[in-house]
């Protein structure tokens, strides 16, 4: 029965968004229009460096070297080998979706297995300090501090969850010691074509995402699905600005830079950090589909990584409520309402990761790029 239910449903689904695109042609391109600016001034330019900077610590082989030592970290605190390390801190450094590319890469190049991939999955894709910070603190609510508490309150919830995750798991997986094999190094000169032209592809199907989705919460808006299901979700709940904050639930469980925003039109209501907090630390429906083709090349199960995000968002809810209650924090009384933007420190870095690109794929050539990937093959039989 499920099996006949199920094309239908895809099928009335596809159908009805086909309809909307036709419906609402002018609200779909300009949704389009902003995912494509969101694109060019956030995420390529945060996104990118930290592909590439991920892809050279796995492949030239420093993740492996780091594994010894660092399991006297990742062991006792999360059940899983020194190599993990490299994936929690380019999470929480790189933002949404380095994560989970870093997992999938420690799984392919074998120095992660993947049952250390289902359990750092759940706490190592989060998001970055730039966007807490620029675009949550001070983009939304007008305060640093802000910014910097919502950091801290969503950095505690996902080690709560990875501990958690050791403990009701088991305790540490059987073959985290597999680390101690020797390890393969490879020159910078070798790798970085590579990890370049696999980063800059990684970065495009990210983009691809968030356009799509921008235009899906443009479509719910215009067709008034999203101001419906707000307006009856904000019956049920008492007090002040439940319209807006109840609009930004619905926007941040699909994309969570729109949702995000949203919440500039509740900024005075003592629920929007805790709010912003859970919409941070879930990340949204978007945040989940860019990471799902690395999770399929890790062999991650979607599920228990879906709970996990659940669980961290409401933790950070949690955190950042009783933070407030014992710390009290003044925010502007009109935040600035404008279009999220990240102070993202990165033209130079960007200007100089292209330079690198094009002198390396200049005089490497079609005979560099074979030695790599024979390179790749023989250190991955």
């Amino acid at each position: 029965m499920k099996g006949s239910i199920r094309p239908l449903l895809e099928g009335g689904i596809l159908v009805l968004l086909g309809a909307l695109l036709f419906r609402f042609p002018e609200a779909s391109a300009q949704a389009a229009r902003k995912g494509v600016g969101l694109c060019l001034d956030l995420l390529v330019p945060s996104l990118f460096p930290f592909f590439v900077l991920s892809s050279l610590v796995i492949a030239t082989g420093l993740a492996g070297a780091c594994a010894r030592p660092l399991e006297r970290i990742m062991g006792p605190l999360f059940g899983v080998g020194g190599p993990g390390a490299a994936a929690l801190g380019l999470g929480l450094i790189g933002g949404y979706p380095v994560g989970a590319r870093t997992i999938a890469q420690l799984t392919e190049e074998r120095v992660c297995t993947q049952a250390e991939a289902n359990r750092l999955a759940k706490f190592c894709n989060n998001c970055g300090p730039a966007f807490f910070i620029g675009a949550a603190g001070v983009g939304v609510f007008g305060s640093k501090e802000a910014g910097f508490l919502l950091l801290g309150a969503n950095l505690a919830a996902a080690l709560v969850v990875g501990i958690a995750a050791r403990w009701c798991e088991g305790g540490s997986l059987p073959n985290q010691r597999h680390t101690a094999r020797s390890v393969s190094f490879s020159t910078l000169a070798t790798e970085l074509p590579g990890c370049v032209r696999d980063g800059f592809s990684a970065t495009l199907g990210v983009c691809a995402y968030v356009i799509l989705f921008s235009v899906l919460t443009a479509l719910a808006e215009a067709s008034g699905l999203l101001p419906l299901c707000a307006d009856a979700l904000a019956a049920l709940l008492p007090g002040e600005h439940t319209q807006a904050l109840c609009r930004s639930l619905l926007s941040g469980l699909l994309e969570l830079s729109t949702g995000t925003a949203s919440l500039s039109a509740a900024t005075a209501s003592p629920l929007a950090l805790p709010l912003a907090a859970f919409l941070l630390g879930w990340g949204g429906l978007s945040v989940h589909c860019q990471s799902l083709p690395f999770w399929r090349a890790a062999g991650v199960s979607v599920g228990p990584y879906l709970r996990a995000k659940f669980l961290q968002g409401l933790l950070a809810a949690g955190i950042t409520s009783l933070a407030l209650w014992a710390f009290p924090l003044a925010l502007p009384t009109m935040a600035p309402a404008k279009p999220l933007s990240a102070p993202l420190p990165f033209g130079r870095e960007m200007v100089l990761l292209w330079g690198l690109a094009g002198v390396s794929f200049f005089f490497c050539g079609k005979k560099g790029m074979e030695k790599t990937e024979k390179t790749r093959y023989n250190r991955n039989p």
